[in-house]
């Protein structure tokens, strides 16, 4: 069966993606976009965002090798949470662009996916509707996803799975919170504000190690994504706030983005540098390099440099390809605030070796990479050498106590979670990057 499926970017029709019989997998810019990004559409070139930088508009079609590592890396990472969507729509779980075709109203970014013989376009984006939740509601919502993510089956309400895809491999949902603390879920083509996961799994209280790590990472001076810790229907829950989303009053606004796997054309499965043979930093340099504007090429090797070190002293063990991304904007390029940030220093056993995803400086055990191998990665990213060494030192040196501002803004959390980020303070003075730096 063929699939045609019209590819919105911030409301307008940018293009057709178009599977056919046999599974080949195309992306093809519609010719208006096109002209506009070539400044004969009226546009001056000015504008005009690619759907990926793996996919430039310079050329009309893209085929599967780039096309299918974009579309793979909109969707949930879990094998499981695929299979509990494509029983849900009657799609084979191995087709990104068959699940897209009925989860593609709220993706990452500014795009959207709306099947051919379905309400055209223009109509799709009129369909504006947020329906309220209880708190009853949202507990429920959230221990659907932990099943599906844990079984790959469908439970509760086939609704439930809802019209929105998120990557990554741990359950989560989108939702938006209005100004007065309620939650609602965006229906037809509304945007999500909020990505929320329980906290479930093998790693106690992983929720406010994650919240922590973010908030360290914030105040040591990294642009980081704003989040919270929350209860709901008594599961404890992390809320992020999406970065690629501007609300102003109640307009919600779509900005696009892309994690640098998918700007790579890297499969999700190929995410891992160090287990499954993925990026690492020179592929990231040889990305940011390529950028349109040479402006951005250095602010933006400058910022990943900022988020590789940040990720490498707070030993932040799952900090791969796709937990770093980029915002497009016409040919502006700059890259996104960290995310998915989660410290390994509470769950590390005495001589246990803990590992990066990336090589930083040709070495993958925490305790083996000190400044030489952090001037490395900088050098390979082409940023200047004081300039990295200072922020390196920086962060050694401040770690500690940042991470203690961000547990006694917890003062008046419930005993456990005071005690898990007690001892997140003190496992973060114990690393071997911040405690070699007395």
């Amino acid at each position: 069966m063929s699939i045609a499926l019209h590819v919105l970017l911030n409301g307008q029709h940018c293009g057709t993606v178009t599977q056919d019989d046999r599974g080949d997998t195309r992306f093809r810019y519609e010719p208006d976009y096109q002209d506009d990004a070539n400044g004969s559409g009226g546009s001056g070139g000015r504008t005009i965002t690619p759907l990926s930088l793996s996919m430039p508009l310079v050329l009309t079609e893209h085929r599967k090798r780039v096309v299918l590592p974009f579309l793979d890396g909109l969707l949930p990472d879990s094998a499981e949470a695929r299979r509990a969507i494509a029983e849900r729509f009657g799609v084979n779980p191995a087709n990104p662009v068959a699940i897209l075709r009925h989860v593609g109203s709220d993706v990452a970014g500014a795009l959207q996916f709306v099947a051919e013989g379905d309400d055209p376009p223009e109509v799709a984006l009129e369909r504006l509707e947020y329906r309220a939740l209880s708190t009853v509601d949202v507990g429920a919502l959230l221990r659907q996803a932990i099943e599906r993510y844990a079984s790959g089956r469908l439970f509760g309400d086939p609704e439930s799975v809802g019209r929105f895809s998120l990557a990554g491999a741990q359950p989560k949902i989108a939702l938006a919170r209005t100004s007065d603390g309620s939650w609602t879920m965006p229906r037809g083509s509304a945007a999500s504000i909020h990505i929320l996961k329980p906290a479930v799994g093998g790693y106690r209280r992983l929720d406010v190690v994650e919240y922590l790590t973010l908030r360290t990472a914030a105040l040591l001076g990294v642009d980081v994504a704003d989040s919270s810790l929350d209860e709901i229907d008594g599961l404890p829950v992390f809320v992020t706030r999406r970065f690629d989303r501007v609300v102003s009053g109640d307009v919600v606004t779509r900005l696009h983005q892309e994690d640098l796997g998918q700007a790579l054309a890297v499969p999700p499965s190929k995410k891992y540098q160090r287990t499954d043979g993925g990026p690492g930093v020179a592929d990231a340099a040889r990305l940011l390099r390529g950028l349109p504007r040479p402006t951005d090429r250095a602010e933006a090797a400058w910022a990943f440099y900022r988020g590789l070190m940040v990720n490498t002293v707070l030993a932040c063990t799952d900090a791969h390809i796709k937990n770093y991304s980029v915002l497009l904007d016409g040919n502006q390029v700059h890259l996104a605030p960290l995310y998915d940030m989660a410290s390994f220093a509470p769950y590390a056993q005495p001589g246990q070796a803990v590992l990066s995803a990336m090589k930083i400086g040709g070495e993958y055990r925490f305790d083996a990479i000190g400044e030489v191998q952090c001037l490395a990665a900088a050098r390979t990213l082409g940023v200047d050498a004081g300039r990295a060494a200072e922020f390196v030192r920086h962060l050694r040196s401040h770690a500690p106590d940042a991470a203690a501002t961000a547990r006694n803004e917890l003062a008046s959390a419930d005993s456990e979670t005071r005690a898990v980020a007690d001892e997140f303070v003190t496992s973060v003075a114990a690393l071997p990057l911040v405690r070699g730096a007395a």
